[in-house]
């Protein structure tokens, strides 16, 4: 008989059999799953405790604290239509990654704890924790439990997994892995060996799916782990077997056996389901790729053979990574990885070797007929599948190598290890050496996630982690230069920034750093000339770039430092408008020098341009309300205010510029606005005005204790602010802590002689506690300068004559007001003098 007809015979004979008899039978359960959750709870513990202490992080900062998505004020509707970071999905600048599922979680974390980042990071270590649990359970159907422990265990402990679970955006990879292997189980329950199908178990699979791919595009990859598993495992197809069974369905469709229209059927609901997905995942990408910077992603701008030589070796480099996770990387841009720029490159050989491998295994997970064979196929598909999205291999993605899309094939790596050790545990006298080695491997992989997690602690210790394994990386010392101006240490900064443009000397980027760092120490020269430089290095392809769009920015800002250049420094800003009309950042600075050249009108235009297009803009929004301040609207004022305030609740501006208007309105200070007020005097702790505004409205409360405490942090804060002394002065008075009051108005008039009020209530001081009428008459006579005809203050000079006893002078002074006299007060004490003079002329 030809192997054909035995192929043949054998599908038949399978066709007839319809009995479990055939099937391999599941593993029997031990009753340890509770005992080993906790064991894995344990582990996942000794691993991540230290990441609970970790701030934001690379990619954090953008997906948490920037993203306006996670805040109660944005409509949920809008994370739909939204990107990761918070872009709308159909803008040029948006990244085109869509995982709504795992923003919503973000955002009740938000509702939580707002931005402590303990929550977000206890709950991706939680959620790490739930999916090795998943996988302990879901891969029984494979494994023994016991081996689905170990499995659950490599997979816990596996290094590379630290990006993904310590940093806070690799939540979106965790959450993917726990809906995926759920839509696995699902469908487990809905197929069947040789058996019909369940359809609401299927219908449940691909609810999942799509849960899956709104964490993580690779959601939609376990629909081919889900065909994998229909095919090799649960119906034991071998290659040869899938092979005559497709020409019998171009040949002869009605001989086909029963199980396997069953089984088709429910393979092309799933592929139907998919290609749905997928073609929804392009209509909300707007049928477009996003942008990428050549720096980001070498390989796929490089020309041939470099880019498929180079795209290709990257497999063998992401294997390594599972295979042995030492060193670990945050950044495999720019120049990490060299291109291989030939067929002569020996690191073709690594690329030969992983695919021969690869090869291998395939062709024995797809010919052989035994359950080691069919778990192998298992685990390849894990592996491959959902790596195939972010392989570079399809289209381009945004980076080389990122270590957080190794976290679902890495349960796959993890799979094959665990088939080994089976196999080799079935030998008795290889058990004690396997799991000595198997402790050894748990042990070194934990205790290297607990130390790549201190890495991840502050970006300034991740990226000198990098420089360590790599110096070749202008990004590296990109992020470490910025790390150092954060701080203000600007000449470190410069020395990072210099070595990135010795790195990656076509590196725009790194020139405008040096340049912004110049104009720091206002070396306005020197600035200019780099920025100069990087406009010539803006790559073409890259003209709307925000990074080199920027440049026109910063030398605006140089420009508008002499008045007379106020129109060269608009000319900069139409320019950056002209090359991308919906650059916001120009917009905000025009709109702000207008306001400054007194041209109102026009800084509402360019504004109103602004938020039609970014009507969450916080500095647009903040300049409109000024606008009208200035235009004395101030209800428009107040709207635009509360407008911002509704998307930005803690902004200082607005909630301070609402204080103004309820004092201009109804003369007192907005006392609703103190709670706000106080949480953002916990945050902006230096804040001279906002503790000012805050002790003001205490005074105004009655609360002169708390009136003390912020008014004196206002003055410590600067002494050089009048409003902040000159209210203290005034609470000190009110205390009677009239020394105190003097010393106050001292310093006061010293930062400000024209306020009458303050020349008054400090002469009132010097005669009411000091009795010195010297210096309260020359208070008087500073305050008479100021406003030369005030009856007040005449009326305070008689009082004075009269406290010295010179009542004859003090009767005349009251005699030369009483042409001025409203009430009868001065007539009253004119004659109250004149009666006085005359009693002491007769004695």
């Amino acid at each position: 008989m030809s192997p054909r007809s035995k192929r043949r015979s054998v599908v038949k004979a399978r066709t007839k059999s319809t009995t479990s008899s055939e099937e391999d039978t599941p593993p029997k359960s031990d009753s340890h799953f509770g005992l080993y959750s906790f064991i894995l709870l344990g582990i996942c513990i000794t691993c991540y405790f230290n990441s609970l202490g970790a701030g934001y992080c690379f990619d954090d900062k953008k997906a948490i604290k920037n993203n306006l998505d996670l805040r109660p004020f944005t409509p949920i509707y809008e994370i739909f239509q939204n990107d990761f970071w918070g872009t709308p999905m159909h803008k040029d600048t948006s990244h085109k990654s869509y995982r709504p599922i795992c923003i919503l979680t973000f955002r009740l974390n938000y509702a939580l704890h707002e931005l402590e980042p303990f929550g977000y990071h206890f709950g991706n270590m939680m959620l790490h924790w739930i999916l090795c649990l998943i996988i302990m359970y879901s891969f029984q159907t494979f494994l023994t439990q016991w081996m689905s422990f170990i499995l659950a265990t490599l997979f816990m402990v596996h290094p590379v997994h630290t990006e993904a679970v310590t940093g806070i955006v690799g939540r979106a990879e965790v959450l993917c892995g726990i809906f995926a292997l759920f839509s696995l189980k699902s469908y487990e329950k809905g197929s069947g060996y040789r058996k019909k199908t369940v359809w609401k178990p299927v219908y449940l699979t691909v609810l999942l799916v799509v849960i899956a791919t709104l964490c993580k595009e690779q959601g939609i990859t376990l629909v081919a782990v889900c065909c994998v598993y229909e095919v090799l495992w649960l119906q034991k197809v071998t290659l040869w077997e899938g092979l005559d069974l497709a020409v019998m369905l171009l040949t002869r469709p009605s001989k086909l056996p029963s199980w396997f229209v069953w089984s088709l059927k429910r393979m092309m609901f799933l592929l139907i389901i998919t290609i749905g997905l997928m073609a929804m995942r392009i209509m909300v990408m707007g049928a477009q790729l996003p942008n990428f910077a050549t720096f980001d992603n070498p390989p796929a701008f490089a020309p041939t053979p470099a880019r498929q030589l180079t795209q290709w070796y990257l497999l063998p480099i992401n294997a390594w990574l599972l295979l042995y996770p030492y060193p670990l990387l945050c950044d495999y841009s720019m120049g990490t990885i060299p291109l291989l720029q030939s067929f002569s490159d020996p690191r073709n050989l690594a690329t030969m070797t992983f695919v021969t491998f690869l090869g291998v295994l395939s062709y024995y997970a797809l010919t052989g007929n035994t359950k080691t064979a069919r778990q192998v196929s298992m685990a390849l598909a894990f592996l491959v599948f959902p790596f195939l999205p972010a392989s570079n291999l399809l289209f381009p993605v945004g980076f080389v190598v990122a270590e957080r899309i190794l976290y679902l094939p890495s349960l796959g790596s993890s799979m094959m290890v665990v088939i080994g050790l089976q196999k080799l545990l079935a030998h008795e006298r290889f058990k004690m050496l396997v799991y000595s080695a198997l402790i050894v491997t748990v042990a070194f992989h934990a205790g290297k996630t607990a130390r790549r997690n201190v890495d991840w602690m502050s970006e300034r210790s991740l990226f000198r982690a990098g420089l360590q394994i790599i110096r070749t990386n202008a990004k590296l010392w990109n992020y470490i230069g910025h790390s150092y101006q954060a701080e203000k240490k600007t000449e470190i900064a410069l020395h990072f920034f210099r070595q990135a443009t010795i790195v990656q000397p076509d590196d725009g980027v790194a020139w405008i750093n040096i340049a912004r760092a110049f104009q720091v120490q206002e070396r306005d020269e020197e600035a200019m000339e780099y920025f100069r430089k990087a406009e010539l290095m803006r790559p073409a392809k890259r003209s709307r770039h925000p990074k080199y769009l920027s440049i026109y920015i910063f030398m605006a800002e140089m420009i508008r430092k002499d008045p007379a250049k106020h129109h060269d420094a608009l000319k900069l800003l139409e320019r950056a408008i002209s090359t991308w009309s919906e650059y916001e950042p120009a917009y905000v600075d025009m709109g702000g020098l207008l306001l400054k050249m007194g041209r109102i009108d026009d800084a509402e235009k360019v504004l109103t341009n602004l938020l039609s297009f970014a009507p969450r803009n916080e500095i647009g929004l903040i300049n409109m309300g000024v606008i009208f301040l200035k235009k004395n609207d101030l209800s428009q004022a107040k709207e635009w205010f509360e407008r911002c305030l509704h998307f930005h609740p803690n902004n200082r501006q607005a909630i301070v510029g609402l204080t103004e208007i309820s004092e201009k309105q109804t003369g007192i200070l907005d006392v609703a606005s103190l709670d706000k007020l106080l949480k953002l005097a916990t945050v902006d702790t230096k804040n001279c005005e906002l503790f000012t505004k805050i002790g003001m409205i205490y005074k105004q409360l009655g609360d002169l204790t708390n009136a003390t405490v912020y008014l004196e942090t206002a003055v410590e804060i600067n002494d050089m602010f009048d409003t902040a002394m000159y209210n203290l002065a005034q609470v000190y008075k009110l205390q009677g802590e009239n020394e105190k009051a003097i010393q106050r108005f001292e310093q006061y008039i010293e930062l400000n002689r024209d306020n009458i009020d303050a020349w008054t209530l400090l002469g009132q001081l010097y005669v009411n506690h000091r009795r010195d009428y010297d210096a309260a008459w020359k208070c008087l006579e500073e305050a008479e300068r100021i406003t030369p005809d005030n009856l007040k203050v005449a009326t305070n000079f008689c009082v004075l004559l009269w406290k010295k006893d010179q009542l004859q002078e003090a009767k005349q002074c009251y005699g030369d007001l009483l042409g001025r006299d409203e009430d009868g007060s001065i007539t009253k004490h004119y004659e109250t003098l004149t009666a006085l003079v005359a009693k002491r002329e007769k004695e």
